[in-house]
């Protein structure tokens, strides 16, 4: 049982703010005990009494895109394929559950192929403010495809699923088997920012 998704993430908050960043953590340790939580590890088998958190803190990325890669196709299980799904600034828009389709791109591990499956169409996207205070907001702005290269430029499509191919292939090399991967790209860079053993 991955629980990817399942739990609360809070982005952008300062530690230099204990009061904020104390508020946060107790917000994600709490969400070990939302309905939702608890009814998805009863369907699992998983005992509550067995249920631990730890809270992970990581630096806070402004990303252009965020993706997510599964090394193994899950819609037809061809492990030929890194299946890959991006959506427009913070991760939050594809962990959250947002109203909309992200990009979908199927990747070929060995011959470099790279299929577009859906364009996205996310109305808003997920960002953080460059000033003020990080205290765990965020903000949503339209997001204009028009503008979008991943949508107008076939060759940056092209690129960058080559790219992510290469990183999802690599790590599943790696570990040893099909991985779920989260990332996001900022500016010219690729940042990856977990990875687990794919379900």
């Amino acid at each position: 049982m991955s629980a990817a998704g399942l739990y609360d993430s809070i982005p952008n908050v300062s530690l230099s703010n204990l009061l904020v960043f104390g508020g946060a953590v107790a917000h994600v340790w709490s969400s070990l005990y939302t309905r939702r939580a608890v009814l998805s590890r009863r369907a699992a088998g998983v005992a509550q009494k067995d249920a631990v958190m730890a809270v992970l803190v990581q630096e806070m990325l402004t990303p252009d895109l965020s993706f997510v890669l599964h090394t193994l196709s899950p819609i037809n299980r061809d492990p030929r394929f890194v299946e890959a799904e991006i959506a427009p600034g913070l991760g939050e828009t594809l962990a959250s559950g947002t109203r909309g389709t992200p990009w979908r791109l199927s990747l070929g591990k060995f011959d470099g192929d790279v299929n577009t499956l859906a364009f996205a169409n996310f109305s808003e996207q997920l960002l953080v403010l460059q000033e003020g205070p990080a205290d765990g907001e965020v903000i949503k702005l339209t997001v204009d495809y028009t503008k979008e290269p991943l949508t107008v430029d076939p060759l940056f499509r092209r690129q960058l699923g080559q790219h992510l191919c290469t990183i999802g292939f690599f790590l599943e090399q790696k570990f040893g088997c099909a991985q779920d991967i989260e990332g996001c790209v900022v500016g010219e860079d690729i940042f990856v920012v977990q990875a687990r053993p794919q379900p």
